[in-house]
């Protein structure tokens, strides 16, 4: 018998789906194994799906985090945006305070963190936040689902929707991103005329976003929260992920837009300076 398209498309993203992502088996090990070598150091270990969650504070308020934030955000996440779940099994480290983080880090990563707020370590496969504030957490989310649905994103789109949900807030069920505290110096920066346009934004290569001597960050945050608000973020991610020739995303945002970066981008400023954020 035949099945109805839709219905056979869900049976076969539902077993690629289970094919790629780590398996329960593979989770209940990974978190037994961290049983095992943190026995005795004050750790709460507990599986929220696709991650082992692995927390310093109590064991109530671990899970608290695990079962109501993250599966909250992943669910959202998810829904909206990425169909794949990592297929690495990754490891979600919620240490109380800086203090705990940054030691925290040192010692099971052998790293010290450049940030007080946390990061994602895709060669340790591991979350490593400081949880005294879970907006972090939201945004760091996102790279690992990049990874596993969109490999090829540019850092401006990869750190312009983790930013924009390190704010997060919900609109009839989608996860959406809130005005939050790096609109005022992107304000400041338009105003002095010292913020490129936005071509160049989208054509900075990946190490050039990181290095830029400009706040690319909240260019992209903003630039990405324009189109949520103007209901056109769903269709500018497919556009963009699906165009094989154009990888900066200019020619999917000019598609989305219905008009040139030329014409948009004085739009783009005044809207950005009407928006107010209130601390």
């Amino acid at each position: 018998m035949r099945l109805p398209l839709a219905l056979a498309c869900c049976i076969a993203f539902s077993s690629y789906r289970a094919a790629a992502e780590p398996t329960p088996s593979e989770l209940e090990d990974r978190a037994a194994a961290l049983r095992v070598k943190l026995k005795g150091q004050g750790y709460t270990i507990l599986i929220e799906a696709p991650f082992v969650v692995v927390g310093d504070g109590t064991p109530a308020a671990v899970k608290h985090i695990a079962t109501g934030f993250l599966r909250d955000k992943v669910k959202m996440l998810e829904k909206d945006f990425f169909p794949k779940r990592p297929e690495a099994l990754i490891e979600v480290w919620l240490f109380r305070n800086e203090r705990s983080f940054r030691a925290g880090a040192k010692k099971f990563f052998g790293e010290g963190p450049d940030t007080p707020y946390g990061y994602y370590s895709p060669d340790k496969h591991a979350l490593v936040m400081n949880v005294s504030g879970l907006g972090t957490l939201s945004h760091e989310l996102v790279h690992p689902y990049m990874e596993a649905n969109f490999p090829d994103v540019p850092s401006w789109f990869n750190e312009g929707l983790a930013s924009l949900f390190e704010y997060p807030g919900e609109r009839k069920g989608h996860i959406i991103g809130q005005i939050n505290w790096r609109l005022p110096n992107l304000q400041k920066e338009i105003r002095a005329k010292t913020l490129p346009d936005l071509t160049k934004l989208l054509h900075t290569t990946n190490d050039g976003f990181y290095d830029a001597g400009w706040d690319s960050y909240a260019q992209a945050r903003y630039l990405v929260y324009y189109l949520q608000e103007h209901g056109k973020l769903h269709e500018f991610y497919d556009k963009f992920h699906d165009d094989t020739k154009d990888r900066s995303g200019q020619a999917a945002l000019e598609a989305v837009l219905g008009e040139s970066l030329e014409t948009f981008e004085p739009k783009w400023r005044k809207w950005v300076l009407a928006l107010h954020y209130e601390r």
